[in-house]
């Protein structure tokens, strides 16, 4: 299971489809617990919802803590403090967990991960997950949505890259990029609808 922060952003949910890709990749089944209904990135979910790929890879919080079971891992991106995360309850009841996430550490962490990644110099969850990705899997092959959505994700936190972006950032977006990321089709993600 792969878990975002509460009103996942376009930088948890788009580190979390990262993931997801490279669990693909590994040949291990994954899902995102997210709320689909309270987020602030619906029209990336719309998006990735509209694919085959992602019809039923979205679970809630409460679905996934009844589905896990004592093999199950969850990867907590974008946040490591465990007020903060999508489903408490999930947190506290699987034991092997893994943090990524790019925010300072504060006096409150979730403490019994078996492997914490935290790195306050990283402008975004997305550029860690982009990285771990060139790393880990020599072949990977990326959807162009899972691009778009890690590309989003770094485009967020780093206000279009005006601020936190380093070579490591750019590097990154250049990754992606060269795995199908489509600045036009990202750049679509936000745009507000005219009812709204």
């Amino acid at each position: 299971y792969i878990m975002g922060h509460r009103m996942a952003d376009l930088d948890a949910l788009g580190s979390a489809v990262g993931l997801l890709c490279l669990c693909r990749t590994k040949g291990r089944p994954a899902r995102i617990v997210i709320d689909l209904q309270k987020n602030a990135c619906q029209s990336l979910i719309e998006e990735l919802k509209a694919s085959q790929d992602y019809t039923d890879l979205f679970i809630s919080g409460q679905d996934a803590l009844v589905e896990a079971d004592n093999r199950s891992l969850l990867i907590v991106v974008d946040t490591n403090r465990p007020d903060q995360v999508e489903c408490k309850p999930l947190l506290e009841s699987i034991r092997r967990i893994v943090v990524i996430d790019h925010h300072r550490q504060s006096s409150e962490v979730i403490s019994n991960a078996t492997l914490s990644y935290v790195e306050p110099y990283a402008s975004s969850a997305c550029e860690l997950v982009a990285e771990i990705l060139q790393y880990v899997a020599d072949s990977i092959r990326m959807k162009s949505a899972e691009a778009d959505a890690m590309y989003a994700g770094i485009v967020i936190d780093t206000n279009n890259f005006k601020s936190q972006a380093g070579v490591r950032t750019f590097e990154a977006a250049a990754f992606l990029r060269r795995n199908g990321a489509d600045v036009t089709r990202v750049r679509k993600l936000f745009r507000d609808k005219m009812e709204d």
